[in-house]
């Protein structure tokens, strides 16, 4: 019987109960009207009597029925409405006719299906709420092993589990994952278990985002097999919820949960959580795989930058020794030690020590490249007069500055300005920046270097009128192997490795570099090194009894 039918039913009970009750006040006056006609003056009198007794006793038994019936119902309608406003503790109280008990005990139903309600979704806002911490603190991480644990972990700590593991697949085969060793130390052996097509079955759950789970582990489950079964009961398991995860249509693995409680079954909202945390695990799975792809990709490209960088600089160590050897040899000749040399052999003997010291270059700025790359190329710093070492570099320079018709000026005080550095590298630094001026610099220009202190700093600038460097190429003017456009089109030689070097040395000595410059109206190079109380130090080819 529905509860419309309920209804009804109690109200034709009240009207027939009001209807009776209507009839016997009826039958009761009928009766002394006609007692009333046949008795005489005294009988009439007490005939009043009694009839008005008959009368005023039933009305007051109805009033006081009425207004019992009224307070109950009031009481009914009270617990109601104290629900509607928020007093969840509320209950009607069943007494009174069948109506009235029926009417609290429905009330106090619905009473208790909304806790249950509330306290359901309240459960379900509370384990949505632990996922998404969960999910961001996956995020978080960028290896497989790492996300696992994480999960493990989450899963512990906001719902009531005996047992966790994950398991991967593998192809067709099923394996422990890596980061949930425990839990798989358990039950490994149950993957000797699963039958050939568990894989296939999982990949099934998995294609309907869903999750399989069995309240009772006692009861039979066509999807288990008996093996599987009974081992997870020897461990005291009464209900299990396994739940695959992937990226996208690829099934990556699949959670496995028990319980050992058989009063706790698995509720909606507990598996909502679980599936959405299982995405989780298969996008952070994902990325993670990406990722170490990524790193050993990275690790190879290492790998053989270091061999590259090995080869290179054992190379310019295997050539450098030759190419000394050769420049030796010219230097001989040229003295005139072996004998006369005829102008036209002269000449050609020049082009021989030129091109073979622009060779020694090249291989010198190989070598300091591969020294870079491989660490060894550090600064021994102590203190010494930078305004010694300008000299010694422009002496190196200014014989190729006049052979291309260049003015070359050198502009040096006579003060110490003494800075901690490593005077090999500094010389370095400077034939560098006073080879790429008179290089780039066309005939009847002008170099100019020049030392000054400012402040707390010493300034080396190296300055030229030469073909500039065009606006576009200025931000990869320090990038290895790079050479500016203008240079390119004019087929200046050049391995686009000496600012590369010059900006390590800057680096090296807590300096700062600026590069000042405009196509075709030439380029200022300003080096600031800081300067450095002391006297200058023995350097390492210094001889101390001098």
């Amino acid at each position: 019987m529905g509860d419309g039918d309920r209804g009804a039913v109690r109200e034709s009970r009240s009207i027939i109960f009001y209807a009776w009750a209507g009839l016997a006040v009826q039958s009761v006056l009928a009766a002394g009207v006609i007692a009333f006609a046949l008795m005489g003056a005294a009988g009439q009198r007490s005939a009043i009597a009694l009839l008005a007794a008959g009368l005023v006793l039933p009305v007051i038994a109805i009033t006081v029925g009425m207004h019992r019936v009224s307070r109950q119902l009031h009481a009914a309608t009270t617990a109601a409405r104290s629900r509607a406003l928020g007093d969840t503790a509320a209950r009607a109280v069943p007494e009174g006719p069948a109506d009235i008990r029926e009417l609290a005990l429905s009330i106090n139903f619905l009473a208790d299906e909304g806790d249950r309600a509330r306290a359901t979704e309240g459960e379900r806002t509370r384990l949505h709420a632990n996922a998404r911490q969960a999910s961001i603190r996956i995020r978080e991480h960028l290896h497989g092993e790492a996300i696992i644990r994480e999960a493990v972990t989450a899963i512990r700590e906001h719902l009531a589990v005996d047992f966790v593991a994950v398991g991967m697949v593998s192809g067709e085969r099923l394996t422990p994952a890596d980061g949930n060793p425990d839990a798989w130390g358990q039950v490994a052996d149950t993957v000797g278990y699963f039958p050939p097509d568990s894989v296939g079955w999982i990949r099934n759950v998995y294609r309907h985002r869903s999750s399989y789970r069995v309240q009772d582990l006692h009861a039979q489950a066509e999807e288990i097999t008996p093996e599987i079964r009974k081992f997870l009961l020897s461990q005291g398991a009464t209900s299990l919820l396994l739940t695959p995860f992937g990226a996208g249509q690829e099934l990556l693995g699949y959670l496995t949960l028990l319980r050992n409680d058989p009063g706790n079954p698995w509720t909606q909202a507990e598996i909502e959580a679980v599936e959405s945390l299982a995405g989780d695990i298969g996008r952070g799975l994902e990325h993670a795989r990406l990722y170490e792809g990524e790193e050993r990709l990275v690790a190879e490209l290492k790998s053989l930058d270091r061999a590259k960088a090995t080869f290179l600089a054992s190379a310019s160590h295997d050539l450098r020794t030759p190419l000394t050897s050769i420049i030796s040899y010219v230097e001989l000749l040229s003295d005139s030690e072996a004998g006369l040399l005829q102008p036209d052999q002269a000449q050609m003997l020049d082009a021989v020590d030129r091109n073979t010291r622009r060779l020694k270059t090249a291989i010198e700025d190989m070598l300091t490249i591969s020294k870079i790359d491989l660490g060894a190329f550090t600064s021994r710093l102590y203190p010494i007069d930078l305004t010694s070492l300008v000299p010694a570099a422009a002496d190196v320079i200014r014989p190729s500055a006049a052979a291309r018709g260049l003015e070359f000026e050198m502009n040096c005080p006579d003060q110490v300005l003494m800075v901690e550095g490593d005077p090999e590298q500094l010389d370095r630094m400077l034939v560098n920046l006073l080879s790429n001026a008179v290089k780039y610099t066309p005939g009847g220009g002008r170099v100019t270097v020049s030392v000054a202190q400012e402040g707390s700093s010493a300034v080396l600038t190296v300055a030229d009128t030469g073909i500039g460097i065009p606006a576009t190429d200025q931000e990869s003017l320090f990038t290895r192997f790079f050479r500016a456009s203008n240079a390119v089109e004019l087929a200046i030689p050049g391995s686009g490795l000496g600012l590369s070097i010059v900006r390590t040395i800057v680096a090296n000595h807590h300096a700062e570099l600026s590069v000042e410059s405009a196509q075709d109206r030439g380029t200022k190079v300003t080096v600031r090194i800081p300067l450095g109380g002391g006297t200058p130090a023995a350097g390492p080819n210094d001889d101390p009894a001098q």
